[in-house]
């Protein structure tokens, strides 16, 4: 799982649905123009999230998840799991080559995905292929032989990988935009050369023909990809000097580029208001949660009827009202909508008069006795404002007083991944969607407690347990449909808002339909008509 420690917020939530036109009325030799942040690896199996707008564009995996959760096959023309859960067989299609013209075969993605896992490519992704059998002591250095590692080319269009157990998740990461493969040949020729652009060959829509460190990246179309060819020929993309969110207004209104994926915050009602900027706005829902969270294991945390109790004293509103001037979403539970399992009908019912008696109920009438307890946040995200704003709630509405710790970000980083054997109260966090599977939040977060919520439930955890080595779809997602209702009752953490990302379009830009999920944009359906 990819460790966001607490990240921006990102791309999601799909466009507006635009009608297909077919590239004979679409400009051919069209550029489309964007900005984006001067990326820290241009190698793929080394992307992070920063770069991964600018290698989606240029690197393909295997297949995707749609937005309804299909599985859509790029690289791969089928994924099968054996009966028994433990053995992935992928094939490739044959037609498929990188930008030189070689064909990409199983021996590249064999040599990628442990490339991957190799320690010395340092690689964050790695997380994503530890389920591989062998690939966890690969990775740690507890053998440098990469055989180990089960994930074998049977022949040039045929791959086989081995898992340690039964993953139904693996499938959601084999179709994650930072497994790709790189050819062996020419990373093995130029070794960390291999990323020029006179070096350079990709197996995506588009190749890279020139960069130029901290000042702009151009593509165009591979003519050797295999999949529908892009309808623009050109992606221009200029690096950032300074916020990236002011650039891109700056250079939008100028009509230097066709699209923008942030505004700052103090332009926001100025972009409502313009007549022409209103109407190429559009606002994107995240994969994500913020939410209070209690140290669930000392007092009075470890009482459900005092998280309840809390929760339900929230005016969500209020919070959404403020947060980014008023962009953000209300979120009524923890797992997101999207996510299968998650269902907004098991949120906790009830009000303020509820929350009176639960809290009374607890031992603490009208507030009188409760301990008093310190709310720490970041110094970023809106977190000050939203951390005043619960502890004037909390304090109107149940009589208890909170204490805010404002700390800068690395420093709550630190303190929160700190907790895991020191107590605390409360805090304010965010988790954004990795993958596209359950497990991402389920297990990895809550499960595997990354959060340092110290929350057990033997019911949850057993649901967990049985979902996470199913091998029957429906039955896996019914257990997590279980799991969620538990959450949303038990109260670990009560879910506050959602963030939102606002775009500029130009209206001359067409089927630019972003992943949900995994905040991207993929330019290759895209076209610009005129």
């Amino acid at each position: 799982m990819r460790k966001k420690v607490f990240a921006a917020s990102i791309l999601a939530a799909s466009l507006a649905a635009s009608t297909y036109l077919t590239p004979a009325f679409a400009g051919e030799g069209e550029t489309f123009r964007m900005i984006v942040e001067e990326p820290r690896f241009m190698d793929p199996n080394r992307v992070d999230d920063g770069a991964i707008v600018i290698q989606s564009q240029l690197f393909e995996p295997l297949a995707k998840i749609r937005n309804d959760g299909t599985l859509v096959y790029l690289q791969a023309s089928s994924i099968e799991r054996s009966k028994d859960g433990l053995t992935w067989t992928i094939k490739l299609k044959p037609e498929n080559k990188w930008s030189n013209g070689d064909p990409v075969t199983a021996k590249d993605w064999e040599y990628s995905l442990k490339r991957i896992l190799d320690p010395n490519t340092a690689s964050g992704n790695a997380q994503f292929l530890t389920e591989i059998k062998g690939a966890k002591a690969y990775n740690a250095g507890e053998t440098k032989d990469a055989a180990t590692v089960q994930i074998k080319a049977v022949d040039d269009h045929t791959l086989v990988i081995e898992t340690e157990r039964v993953a139904p998740s693996f499938l959601a990461k084999l179709a994650l935009p930072y497994i790709t493969p790189v050819p062996q040949a020419v990373v093995e020729k130029w070794g960390e050369r291999w990323t020029l652009p006179e070096h350079i060959v990709s197996n995506g829509p588009y190749k890279l023909v020139s960069r130029v460190n901290d000042q702009s990246i151009e593509m165009n179309v591979n003519p050797f990809y295999a999949g529908r060819k892009p309808a623009i020929d050109t992606i221009r993309m200029t690096v950032a000097s300074g916020d990236i969110c002011e650039a891109q207004l700056r250079a939008y209104e100028a009509e230097e580029i066709d699209f923008a994926t942030c505004i700052p915050i103090q332009d926001i009602q100025r972009v409502r208001q313009d007549a022409t900027l209103a109407k190429e706005l559009i606002t994107n829902l995240d994969s994500g949660t913020w939410w209070v969270q209690y140290d669930n294991s000392h007092a009075p945390w470890d009482n459900k009827d005092v998280r309840q109790a809390l929760s339900l004293a929230i005016d969500r509103n209020a919070l959404s009202s403020v947060v980014s001037d008023g962009t953000a979403a209300v979120a009524k539970t923890i797992v997101p909508p999207g996510i299968p399992g998650a269902n907004e009908d098991d949120a906790i019912k009830g009000n303020v008069d509820t929350a009176r008696e639960l809290l009374a109920k607890a031992g603490y009438p009208n507030g009188a006795g409760f301990p008093p307890f310190t709310l720490t946040v970041r110094d970023s995200a809106s977190q000050p404002i939203v951390a005043q704003l619960l502890q004037q709630m909390w304090s109107e509405n149940l009589g208890i007083n909170a204490t805010i710790n404002v700390m800068e970000l690395k420093a709550f980083a630190a303190w929160v991944n700190a907790r895991k054997s020191a107590p605390y109260d409360i805090i304010t966090a965010l988790w954004v969607s990795d993958y596209v599977d359950p497990e991402n939040w389920y297990g990895d977060l809550i499960t595997d407690d990354y959060r340092n919520s110290h929350f057990k439930n033997e019911d949850f955890a057993s649901l967990i347990k049985k979902a996470k080595v199913a091998t029957d779809e429906t039955q896996r997602i019914e257990t997590y449909r279980q799991a969620n209702k538990i959450l949303e009752e038990q109260q670990p953490m009560s879910a506050l808002y959602r963030e939102t990302s606002l775009w500029l379009v130009k209206p001359y830009v067409k089927n630019l339909q972003p992943d949900t999920t995994l905040r991207l944009y993929p330019i290759r359906d895209t076209e610009i008509v005129r």
